[in-house]
């Protein structure tokens, strides 16, 4: 039989699908999608001019103020920190220490100038960017803001939801939001003062559970229950929101896990992953990665569960404790590009996901550890590039050691693993060589030979590539599927051009 060449494309990754029938990938570990195919990522490191938290972080928050100056805020269980030059302690003067716990997590959100950090367990607090130098209650000598879980901006007003004030207790399925364009001003509600402010409260009716988020907006605003999704929209007035439950039977599974970015909210509800457009939901994991995601959360850690939006390269990075965590550290990662709509996945511990900023380097700044005077060796980022910009948000983790870090790291090493291929559709075939389409690195490449979709999938040794860039490993069987293993750096992952022939019949 003639030799024949088949380019087999890495296409979609899908572990959902069995691999019998699987188009694309069972396996792109430690790769980001791209418009020809897969490329690598790297892993973390400290960011030099910060030091570790004292504890482990449950929130934080990047911003840069009007001047454009680079703030870091983080909370841990009992403490408040900014990382502006340094890591500074920047938690209440007064009131004792906080009492953030796992299942109560710091949720951060800015407001202007003003940073809001909330959590059930303590006073809402406030920095002011340029003038505090520590958080304080969020109020003015009037009025104070509720307790909350949650946090949004929705136009020009401050949200909380699932709240705790004096006067209605424990609401775990109310909203209460500032008077316009005015986070520090929460006047008695249903007086004079609060109508002419629009400030209000509103329990949401029926049996949607807790508010498990409060999603920001320009124009309207999403509130995510346990099990519905309701929009917000500004009529002023004296109805100021008009509320209307879009989604009564679908909500937010975990706190954390609905991320705004441009018009949409990326979101898990109890039967996976979607985007919803703040009129409806669409589904993005189904028959792709949600069994398999569910399948390999450790639901005792839910809390350890965190996701940003890196919006410079349209994707959600979502960090959690998969199959071997240990006690609950995040180790898994599960990435969706949404200007392409596909998906791929990582192994690398952290604590918490993060958006983050660094010190900032300046040419004109003088010499340190965090910004050297030697630019040219000191293995920074290229001065054209956006996050080497003073002020620049990026993608950012805290590491196991508490500390804040980017993804500049070494290099991680990745596999992409095809579903099973018929070479030659209702016969065998014998895989004699392949070639990969791989830029920057030479990987090597596994075969397994599948004689009964029943059979296991086996694959043989590692072979390298030639010379002539060619890997031999004459493999016979029904289906074939391909294992690619690439050393760290590598970009354009984009397939393989298979060489085969038709078996001989017996």
């Amino acid at each position: 039989m003639p030799t024949q060449m088949k380019r087999l494309t890495f296409g979609e990754y899908l572990p959902d699908l069995p691999s019998i029938v699987n188009p694309g990938l069972t396996m792109a570990k430690n790769t980001v999608t791209d418009s020809a195919g897969y490329s690598g990522i790297s892993g973390l490191s400290n960011i030099s001019a910060f030091t570790a938290l004292a504890t482990r972080p449950r929130g934080g928050i990047a911003i840069t103020d009007p001047a454009g100056n680079p703030y870091n805020f983080a909370g841990t269980d009992t403490k408040l920190y900014r990382l502006f030059d340094s890591t500074f302690d920047a938690s209440r003067a007064t009131g004792g220490m906080y009492n953030a716990t796992e299942a109560t997590r710091w949720e951060f959100v800015n407001f202007g100038n003003v940073v809001v950090a909330v959590n059930p367990n303590d006073d809402s607090q406030y920095y002011t960017l340029g003038t505090s130098t520590a958080f304080d209650q969020l109020g003015n000598t009037t009025s104070s803001a509720p307790r909350a879980a949650h946090a949004g901006v929705v136009g020009s007003f401050l949200m909380l939801g699932n709240t705790f004030d004096t006067v209605n207790g424990l609401a775990e399925n109310a909203i209460h939001w500032s008077a316009i364009a005015d986070p520090f001003n929460w006047p008695a509600l249903g007086s004079d003062a609060a109508v002419a402010v629009q400030s209000d409260r509103q329990v949401l009716e029926g049996d949607g559970g807790a508010v498990q988020a409060v999603a920001t907006g320009s124009e309207v605003g999403a509130i995510f229950q346990e099990r519905a999704i309701w929009r917000a929209d500004y009529r002023g007035g004296d109805v100021v929101f008009q509320l209307n439950k879009v989604d009564p039977l679908r909500g937010l599974l975990i706190p954390g896990l609905a991320v705004p970015f441009g018009r949409q909210v990326f979101y898990l509800a109890e039967d996976g992953f979607y985007l919803f457009d703040y009129s409806s939901s669409q589904p993005i994991g189904r028959d792709r990665v949600n069994k398999t995601f569910f399948a390999d959360l450790d639901s005792a850690y839910l809390d350890r569960v965190s996701a940003v939006a890196d919006s410079d390269n349209q994707r959600i990075w979502i960090s959690y404790p998969g199959s071997g965590n240990t006690s609950g550290m995040p180790n898994k990662l599960l990435i969706y590009d949404w200007g392409l709509n596909r998906w791929s996945h990582g192994e690398l511990e952290m604590e918490l996901l993060v958006e983050s900023i660094g010190s900032g380097v300046t040419l004109d700044s003088a010499g340190t550890t965090a910004d050297p005077d030697a630019v040219d060796t000191a293995g920074l980022s290229s001065f054209d590039t956006r996050v080497a910009g003073y002020g620049a948000r990026g993608l950012g983790a805290y590491d196991s050691s508490f500390r804040l870090s980017d993804f500049s790291g070494t290099a991680l090493d990745a596999v992409l693993e095809t579903g099973r291929r018929e070479m030659t559709p209702g016969y065998r075939s014998m895989v004699s060589s392949a070639r990969p389409l791989v830029e920057s690195v030479e990987p090597t490449i596994q075969v397994a030979g599948i004689s009964r979709s029943t059979a296991s999938t086996t694959f043989g040794k590692a072979r390298t590539v030639d010379p002539n860039g060619l890997c031999a490993l004459r493999n016979d069987g029904r289906f074939h599927a391909f294992r690619v293993n690439l050393d760290g750096g590598f970009t354009n992952a984009v397939g393989l051009d298979v060489n085969f022939q038709r078996s001989a019949s017996r």
